[in-house]
């Protein structure tokens, strides 16, 4: 159980989640799912999720991938 400070401060994280320069896509994974599982049904869908993923991920490395 987290305050419900703690809970607004996790939810607008998870929806500003962005990789940095610094940070490998297994290390942005990783914190992703960190936050997504914090937030539970709150992280949405797993559509959701996934295109939430993606829209963080740093554009060359989505470019690397697809």
């Amino acid at each position: 159980f987290f305050p419900r400070a703690e809970q607004e401060r996790l939810k607008r994280e998870y929806h500003s989640i962005r990789q940095t320069n610094t940070e490998t896509s297994r290390e942005f994974m990783q914190r992703f799912l960190r936050l997504a599982g914090f937030l539970g049904a709150a992280a949405g869908t797993e559509e959701e999720q996934a295109k939430n993923f993606q829209w963080g991920l740093r554009m060359s490395t989505l470019n690397h991938l697809m």
